[in-house]
């Protein structure tokens, strides 16, 4: 089933690995990033958890975290379907390759600012 581009169904990305690696990766890894994954997306949560702790917040850190655990069904929902046998969505190479800077940039800065963070 073809998905016109641009709608949010899960039937749209079916097949994505194999038609299209990289961008299947680079969902992959911005999707679990958002879970707690080591990229530029979880080091700014865990900054944010921190604060609101040392402010004497702890209820909030937790509120937080729980929140994210909550949403691991959500965002994890999101990669059976790109494993799945299907025709889904076909992706022009523009977008494709910019899905792939931004995802290895996440990865980059994430792995970049815990570096930094231990020397501070």
């Amino acid at each position: 089933m073809v998905v016109a581009a641009g709608t949010d169904s899960l039937t749209g990305y079916q097949g994505l690995a194999r038609r299209h690696p990289g961008l299947a990766a680079s969902l992959a890894v911005c999707l679990l990033g958002l879970v707690g994954t080591p990229t530029a997306v979880f080091v700014g949560k865990l900054l944010v958890f921190a604060a609101a702790w040392d402010g004497g917040f702890a209820w909030l850190a937790v509120v937080a975290v729980l929140n994210t655990v909550a949403s691991l069904f959500y965002y994890l929902r999101w990669l059976r379907p790109l494993f799945a046998t299907g025709e889904g969505v076909q992706a022009a190479p523009g977008p494709v390759a910019i899905a792939c800077v931004a995802a290895a940039l996440s990865l980059l800065l994430g792995i970049a600012s815990g570096l930094v963070l231990t020397f501070t």
